[in-house]
């Protein structure tokens, strides 16, 4: 019963879509939006969904723009793809405390209940430092502090004065590790926005392998919704890695990546 529910409503958004390809090409991205936000608070949700998929598709993105489409295939009871949403939302915006808790919320409607192996506090404790600003931020502190760093650079070469020299000195070693570290930071973050190495399962049920192989082991089950990191790619199957540590191996078709 739930399945055939599930198929007839994705044939009311597919019949939905081609309704109003037309309207939606000459539009542009703003007034999508906008149109999208007044159908979703009409609760016409199958239109809305359609609407911000158009915009994505159109190669626009931003946190709200996913986390306002992760709350329309809420609304829709289509758990996997909200979490899918909410978590490229949050990709953008790590430190959203909303996308977070509806994260948690479209968790419980999911059959895995997946325990996660305790992080180790240092790399806790960077990803903190690294989420307190967004990319943009921390590619304007990069800039600022190395601007700093060459002023103290200058007047370090150019002063006579052995009190001022030598406070310019430490103070452009400070400069270059802060830049440095600054510099790490942002290419990582830009790394790991632009990567696609974490995805969400969209089979209902689906069996974890042993090896890229049908006929291999087979290791333990996972259901739709549930979160995975890709760690290697090889024909058309996925090495994947859940939450708890366990690792094996998942067709790529069952996984949808962000």
């Amino acid at each position: 019963m739930k399945r055939t529910t599930h198929i007839i409503r994705l044939a009311i958004m597919f019949v939905t879509a081609l309704l109003m390809t037309t309207e939606v090409k000459a539009q542009k991205p703003e007034e999508l939006l906008a149109k999208a936000n007044t159908l979703y608070n009409e609760s016409a949700y199958d239109s809305a969904a359609v609407i911000y998929e158009s915009i994505i598709n159109k190669g626009y993105s931003s946190a709200t723009l996913y986390y306002n489409l992760g709350n329309t295939y809420y609304k829709l009871r289509n758990y996997p793809l909200a979490i899918y949403y909410y978590e490229k939302s949050l990709k953008l915006d790590p430190k959203n405390e909303d996308t977070k808790h509806n994260i948690e919320i479209a968790k419980v409607f999911i059959s895995d209940k997946i325990e996660s192996v305790p992080e180790f506090f240092v790399k806790t404790w960077l990803k903190n430092i690294s989420n307190t600003f967004s990319i943009g931020t921390w590619s304007i502190i990069t800039l600022v502090v190395f601007g700093i760093l060459l002023i103290c650079l200058f007047f370090y070469f150019t002063t006579r004065t052995r009190i001022v020299k030598k406070s310019m000195f430490f103070a452009s070693l400070l400069m270059i590790i802060l830049t440095i570290s600054s510099f790490c930071i942002s290419t990582k973050k830009y790394n790991y926005i632009k990567s696609h190495n974490e995805g969400i399962i969209i089979t209902p049920t689906i069996t974890v392998k042993s090896s890229p192989s049908s006929t291999s082991v087979d290791l333990f089950v996972l259901h739709e919704g549930s979160k995975v990191k890709i760690l290697d790619t090889t024909d058309n199957w996925d090495k994947i890695k859940i939450a708890n540590g366990s690792v094996g191996w998942l067709p790529s078709s069952t996984i949808i990546r962000y």
